[in-house]
């Protein structure tokens, strides 16, 4: 019995240690692959958080690159053309880059807090300095704003902040490699824990590695996206920059042809107006007048006006004209040299008849005017004076008369004419009316820039204050007359702008 028995317990024996080792080899088996499966979650859990953690500062990074170059192009660009959408723009990333800024400190305070005061101190300077040149463009000093921004001022400044910018990069990217030495120490004690779960450990390795590759490869990437974008934005300023140097030369060249036009009409001006001038009756001219005592006044608005005066003088005979051509400059002042010259041809062939004499310088002036293809014409009042009778044809302003007795008469001149150079004949609308004139009795003769004149009230000067005036002084002599006249109006005026030339033409007979 006892030689039976003894092989049966040493059977029991190996199976109790096969059973044994194979659940020793079992249970150390899944405590294997239990902690080094859980190993690998948990590195790669925590590998995970920490890739998104610096791929979130990468972008944040390269953001405020971005934001930096987008702020210093917009101002070099409005300092460059004065464009308000230029600060706008800048105006619209400001923010951004503060927060921006803001949430990369959030991140990684130590991180930033290494290059903060240098970097900031450089930005404040930087956004200061491009305030300053945003102000110089509005206050129209475009080359002081340029200064700035191409001064070694900002240039230094722009280094500082870039070093600043590139020193926190810089310590990401280590903290980025740091974070990948670690991750991969924690992968190789997991490959040796599971290294009778090596098929697992291998697939678990290839998909971190891949995870590794992913964020490098994003990484890459994103660095050559912002280099491309740089480019370009460096491009796209030089490429303005270009177009505006060749639109300032264009400037240039249009503003000097300007100058030469503007010279050259000025002195088509000057001339006209020293013409204008010249033409005009003269003093000795019109005191060996007999019987009548005439001061005449004229003042252009700007260098050539569209008012006319003459008086003439022939065997007794006097002929005196007032008018005002539509407009003021060049054409108004030529048109009003062609009326006075064709008025004293007129005068000079010693036509007597008002309403022929009106009528034939009308057809002159509208022939004229056509000849120009102008669409000026021309008040025209004319009086006849001969031996105390005062004949008077043409539509123009109010003829005012104050008597010797200081009565006033204001006659209505609308339905003795029509303006000329309007139609090419209007001698249907001619009328005549017929004056006597006394000793002591005055006529006075005006354009509308008197009456229409306004103070800084906007109060025009009127007919009312004129008439007033003329029976205020009828006592004085003509010049005298006049001069208080002009000197009323301008106190008058005082500072205000004065908008239409001013004519004033005083008549008072002296004796029969």
């Amino acid at each position: 019995m006892l030689v039976n028995n003894r092989p049966k317990q040493t059977k029991l024996a190996k199976g109790d240690s096969l059973v044994a080792f194979i659940s020793f080899s079992l249970g150390f088996s899944g405590i294997l692959f239990a902690a080094s499966a859980w190993n690998v979650f948990a590195t790669y859990q925590a590998f995970d958080k920490a890739i998104a953690h610096q791929f979130k500062l990468q972008n944040l990074s390269n953001q405020i690159i971005y934001f930096d170059e987008v702020l210093t192009m917009s101002a070099r660009m409005y300092a460059n053309t004065g464009d308000p959408k230029w600060e706008s723009r800048y105006n619209q990333f400001v923010p951004q880059l503060d927060i921006t800024i803001k949430q990369i400190i959030e991140q990684t305070p130590n991180t930033y807090n290494t290059n903060a005061k240098k970097t900031d101190d450089a930005n404040l300077k930087l956004v200061d300095l491009e305030t300053q040149s945003f102000q110089l463009v509005q206050q129209g000093k475009v080359d002081a704003a340029k200064q700035i921004l191409s001064g070694q001022e900002y240039e230094t400044l722009k280094k500082i902040y870039a070093k600043g910018i590139a020193d926190t990069r810089n310590v990401i990217q280590l903290e980025t490699e740091n974070s990948l030495s670690r991750y991969r120490l924690l992968l190789f004690q997991s490959l040796l824990l599971a290294g009778l779960s090596f098929p697992i450990l291998v697939i678990t390795a290839i998909i971190i590695i891949r995870q590794v590759r992913g964020y490098v490869d994003q990484r890459d990437q994103a660095q050559l996206s912002l280099q491309e974008l740089n480019q370009q934005l460096e491009n796209r300023v030089e490429e303005r920059t270009e177009a505006l140097k060749s639109a300032n030369s264009e400037i240039t060249y249009l503003n000097e042809c300007l100058r030469e036009d503007n010279l050259r009409m000025s002195s088509e001006l000057e001339l006209t107006r020293r013409l204008q001038q010249m033409i005009l009756p003269k003093g000795e001219e019109l005191s060996i007048i007999q019987n009548l005592d005439i001061s005449g006044f004229m003042e252009p608005s700007s260098e050539v006006g569209g008012d006319y005066y003459d008086v003439l003088h022939q065997n007794g005979r006097v002929k005196i004209g007032i008018g005002d051509v539509t407009g003021h400059g060049l054409e108004s002042g030529v048109l009003m040299i062609m009326a006075q010259t064709a008025v004293r041809t007129l005068n000079a062939l010693q036509e007597r008849d008002p309403l022929r004499f009106l009528s034939a310088l009308n057809t002159t002036m509208y022939e004229n005017a056509q000849r120009m293809n102008s669409d000026k014409n021309m008040t025209l009042l004319l009086l006849d004076y001969y031996q105390g009778e005062l004949s008077i044809v043409g539509q123009h302003e109010e003829v005012i008369i104050v008597r010797s007795n200081g009565e006033i008469e204001r006659i209505d001149t609308n339905d003795l004419g029509f303006p000329l150079g309007l139609e090419a004949d209007i001698s249907k609308f001619i009328l005549q009316a017929q004056i006597r004139l006394n000793i002591g009795d005055i006529v006075v003769l005006y354009t509308d820039g008197i009456p229409e004149a306004e103070n800084k009230d906007r109060q025009f000067y009127g007919l009312d204050r004129l008439c007033e005036l003329i029976k205020q002084y009828s006592q004085e002599a003509a010049k005298f007359i006049s001069d208080m006249i002009i000197q009323d109006l301008k106190n008058f005026i005082g500072d205000s702008r004065v908008y239409d030339d001013i004519t004033l033409v005083v008549i008072k007979q002296i004796s029969d």
